[in-house]
């Protein structure tokens, strides 16, 4: 693959994962609001939680596809 293959893969990449993590923090604010409404109140600890559960699913995959 070329360089600006492998760039414009990237990109496509991150903008799904940025769409799944905005609907992510849509379902999971309510939730959260229930659970501790103090914690729901820091944007950061929202942004933090869906980074987090992200970059695992994306380890994840890549684990899995990159197997010899």
């Amino acid at each position: 693959m070329g360089r600006v293959a492998v760039l414009t893969a990237f990109a496509v990449i991150g903008y799904f994962l940025g769409v799944a993590a905005y609907y992510m923090g849509k379902n999971l604010t309510p939730w959260l609001e229930r659970v501790s409404p103090f914690l729901v109140n820091a944007d950061w600890v929202i942004a933090g939680i869906i980074g987090a559960i992200v970059t695992v699913i994306v380890v994840v995959v890549w684990s899995y596809t990159s197997k010899s």
